[in-house]
């Protein structure tokens, strides 16, 4: 009886060595990609929008970036690697804003709804 003991306690403890590793060692599915706000940035000639994608998830993530400068719509995609960051840069000149008015969209792949959607209004008398 006591060697069955034994053996009973021992499968125990192996069983909670095997639940433990499995805690610690494999990660959890559900993690996103973080996103800082688009900024808008003034130059001497121009302005600049920038915005910065971190991929903390362990696939590649393509995103598509649709960027609306009144009215007119530039569309970019771009892959960011698993634990990468990718700096997403657009130049508006001046001559390319009547209203003013921006918009900037970021979407990942297979999903409708925007990860991000910002509209800015640019004031044209500032330059």
């Amino acid at each position: 009886m006591s060697r069955l003991r034994l053996v009973f306690v021992l499968s125990l403890v192996i069983l909670a060595g095997v639940f433990m590793a499995t805690i610690y060692f494999i990660p959890v599915g559900q993690s996103y990609p973080e996103s800082r706000k688009a900024q808008i940035i003034q130059g001497e000639d121009e302005w600049i929008l920038q915005y910065d994608i971190i991929n903390n998830e362990e696939r590649d993530i393509k995103y598509t970036i649709y960027i609306t400068v009144d009215d007119v719509v530039y569309r970019d995609s771009t892959v960011v690697r698993p634990g990468k960051s990718y700096t997403y840069i657009h130049h508006i000149y001046p001559a390319q804003l009547e209203k003013g008015e921006l918009t900037f969209a970021l979407y990942e792949e297979g999903k409708v709804m925007p990860l991000e959607q910002v509209t800015y209004y640019i004031d044209l008398d500032s330059r």
